[in-house]
């Protein structure tokens, strides 16, 4: 759609009681700069620090979500390319069990629905770091492909390219960024299901710890 307008905002679905990792999750994606930081405050939630990723990956800080504080940093937001593609992951996920929806149902839904998104998912490779150091057919991420294919396979070490910059106040500028190999892409399918078993897992440990709970209440 060309735009978002009244009448395709009503088509969409609403969720009544919004799971608050939804939000989380969503907020860290948007709030980018201290413009932003009011409307932190305001939906922060203090059961956002217990929060994990369901991905175990070094480019995945574990303590990512427990330094959160309800005043805005500039640290506050994710800021690599591997830290927002696994939150849209996850986003995907919990909208997905949200809705009623299964595993397989999401999977098959991005199968049929999103050829583009499974084009950009084969063709993106990330450093050690997070970045992307190539998107084949973008050349604004990483490498341009006659360059890239001489980097692929690099198992170890550093490549660097600099870039003009006009993203920020004051002008255009150069900066230099250094990616660190080695590189690989990912799978969105399977990153669906890992993030699918974690919430599943997560969820039986709750409701079994509200069983011992309640026992423990009626003993006493």
């Amino acid at each position: 759609m060309g735009h978002a307008n009244k009448t395709l905002l009503e088509q969409l679905p609403a969720l009544a009681d919004p799971d608050l990792r939804l939000s989380l999750r969503t907020l860290l994606l948007n709030c980018l700069t201290t413009f932003y930081a009011d409307l932190w405050r305001e939906c922060f939630e203090p059961t956002f620090l217990h929060d994990t990723w369901t991905k175990v990956d070094p480019r995945l800080t574990t303590a990512r979500f427990a330094t959160l504080t309800p005043d805005w940093q500039w640290s506050t937001p994710l800021r690599t390319d591997f830290e927002r593609r696994q939150a849209l992951i996850e986003i995907d996920v919990l909208a997905a069990r949200a809705l009623g929806l299964t595993l397989a149902e999401l999977r098959t839904l991005y199968r049929i629905q999103f050829p583009v998104l499974q084009q950009f998912e084969r063709n993106t490779f990330y450093d050690r770091n997070g970045r992307i150091v190539h998107l084949d057919g973008d050349s604004a991420y990483g490498f341009r492909t006659p360059e890239w294919k001489t980097i692929v396979a690099m198992s170890h070490g550093a490549v660097s390219r600099t870039i003009t910059d006009d993203t920020l106040p004051g002008g255009p500028r150069e900066r230099t960024i250094v990616y660190t190999a080695p590189f690989d892409s990912c799978d969105r399918e399977t990153d669906y299901a890992t993030a699918w078993a974690e919430f599943d897992r997560r969820e039986q440990l709750r409701q079994s710890e509200r069983t011992v709970s309640d026992h423990d209440g009626v003993r006493a």
